[in-house]
């Protein structure tokens, strides 16, 4: 192919909220914008995953037109961004006896590279493979080229997805007739764009908030420590206003952007907050107390789940750097005292939000949608940044298909059907995990409201009757039909996030059950004859 001296390059992102393109290209250090163009998604893809095959292809042929009238050139080609729940980390270790002492070669650290690419678990394939490391005779090396040793012990860190993830995506693109020079793991390439060099090499965690998921990178020494794509984003936040206060999703997310705050830091502002109301579109007052305890109820959830995983990272105790929030989730107002103060308690001597790339931006008035200090723009952005060849005015490519375009269609079909009957009943099954997590919530918040009840001296009986009531119902939710659920989703989706949000929330709720023994025991102690005596006997001892 020929080489272009100022080639234009485009990126596509797949989004839970949207569909984005981007064109640009390098100009004396900075990167110019020269168009961009979108398409709103709400029924193509749930958390990074094709749903509907028909509506995102069509979707994507628009997005991919607008910017070829932008450019008044053709695109052809274009790097596509994979992200989504199922894209997750797993280290491996690849140990060598090489017998005798052995000066190791390329040869050999290709052959303990190419092992640690195996991938053993079902249905999942490799995105990337990052080297963490080695370890020669007990003696810790970057670069083992060269060096004596008789064992040899790799590390590496393989990032890995369901394959449907990248076969749909590749359906699609086929469908829509445009060819895809690359694919480039979103997370990967923000965190490269996003954090300084000495984030990067002091050691931070970046937590994108998205709107269908919140992904957590893990960089120490320069090196990508560990990732996580967690199935939860400001999306939910959104959706808990809208079921609450029945109003429609644009409504719910300017509440959300333009209203809401993720933590009260004084309290006059919470004086402030108790004084204001907020009137809907249909005409319902609404107390902004009320509003803040919705997003604090999912945030905070939110957040313990994006904790806990920098804490499984086992790099939290040296994270110099601290902690950078980014994505749309990060323009919620003091986003950053809300991860300060986290549910788990875990320190965090830095935090930065981070609103755009660290490489100068330059942008058209083409792309006047645009806009690259919105923490939105880094994805698409960091994406366009990773490309290198030109991807207009070319025709149809004829290089090497990398995505195996010349399928037969009956075959493409095929995995169409089969690809979303499957993701169907998935999706059936996850509706009814999500029934179950909404219910377990509601009643930790109820258990939690009833145990201060019984605290209290005096406990009326019916207050006793509704906390049995509350008990029962909270052991049938986590019940044998709720294990089942469990156990059938785990056998089609391993290691998969939302599962193990279903298992934690059983945690608490188990653990708020314990607790609503002990209150309800202890509010019968109080009862007795006995209890009554030693209630009248610590007034008489408090008085004197």
């Amino acid at each position: 192919m020929t080489e272009v001296k100022d080639p234009i390059i485009v990126a596509v992102e797949l989004g839970t909220s949207r569909i984005s393109g981007i064109a640009g290209k390098r100009k004396d250090g900075s990167f110019q914008i020269l168009a961009y163009a979108e398409e709103q998604t709400t029924a193509c893809l749930k958390r990074g995953i094709v749903y509907n095959v028909e509506k995102t292809t069509q979707s994507i042929k628009n997005v991919v037109e607008k910017l070829s009238q932008t450019l008044k050139q053709q695109v052809t080609r274009v790097y596509v961004g994979i992200g989504g729940q199922s894209v997750r980390s797993v280290k491996k270790k690849v140990p060598r006896n090489m017998l005798t002492t052995t000066s190791i070669t390329k040869a050999h650290l290709e052959d303990i590279k190419n092992e640690s690419m195996e991938i053993q678990i079902p249905d999942y394939e490799l995105l990337e493979n990052i080297p963490q490391g080695y370890i020669i005779d007990s003696q810790f090396t970057d670069d083992p080229q060269g060096v004596n040793g008789k064992n040899i012990e790799g590390d590496f860190l393989n990032i890995v997805a369901r394959k449907e993830l990248k076969g749909l995506i590749t359906t699609c693109f086929n469908s829509a007739n445009i060819n895809i020079i690359d694919t480039k793991l979103t997370a990967l390439e923000l965190a490269d764009n996003v954090l300084t060099e000495h984030e990067k090499r002091a050691g931070t965690a970046l937590v994108d908030l998205g709107a269908g998921t919140t992904t957590v990178v893990v960089y120490k020494k320069n090196v990508v420590r560990y990732m996580v794509t967690i199935p939860l984003g400001f999306s939910n936040i959104i959706e808990d206003i809208m079921s609450i206060l029945q109003i429609e999703e644009k409504e719910a997310t300017d509440i959300l952007l333009n209203h809401g705050n993720a933590y009260i830091t004084s309290g006059d502002e919470m004086s402030e907050i108790t004084q204001t109301s907020y009137t809907t579109s249909n005409k319902v007052k609404v107390q902004m107390t009320k509003i803040f305890g919705i997003i604090d109820a999912r945030l905070t959830e939110i957040i313990a789940n994006a904790v806990a995983q920098i804490v499984k990272s086992k790099y939290s105790d040296s994270l110099l750097a601290g902690l950078v929030i980014t994505g749309g989730g990060s323009n919620l107002k003091n986003i950053d005292k809300a991860f300060k103060d986290n549910p788990i308690k875990l320190k965090f001597d830095t935090i930065r939000v981070a609103k755009s790339v660290v490489t100068p931006i330059i942008k058209s008035t083409s792309a006047a949608s645009l806009n690259p200090d919105n923490a939105m723009s880094g994805s698409i952005i960091s994406l366009v940044l990773s490309g290198t060849e030109n991807c207009v005015g070319e025709g149809n490519y004829d290089g090497e298909d990398i995505f195996g375009a010349a399928e037969n269609k009956a075959k493409t079909q095929t995995n169409i059907t089969r690809s979303e009957e499957e993701m169907k009943r998935i999706d059936a099954l996850m509706g009814q995990l999500d029934g179950y997590k909404d219910r377990m919530r509601t009643a930790i918040q109820e258990m939690k409201e009833k145990r201060k009840v019984l605290e209290n001296e005096t406990v009326p009986r019916r207050v006793k009757e509704e906390a049995k009531a509350l008990l029962a119902e909270a052991k049938d939710i986590c019940g044998e039909e709720f294990h089942n659920l469990v156990d059938s989703l785990e056998i089609k989706l391993n290691n998969d996030q939302r599962i193990t949000s279903a298992n934690n929330l059983e945690i608490q709720l188990v653990d708020e059950i314990e607790e609503m023994e002990k209150a309800l025991k202890t509010a019968k102690d109080g009862d007795s004859v006995f209890g009554k005596f030693t209630k009248w006997l610590g007034k008489i001892v408090n008085e004197d």
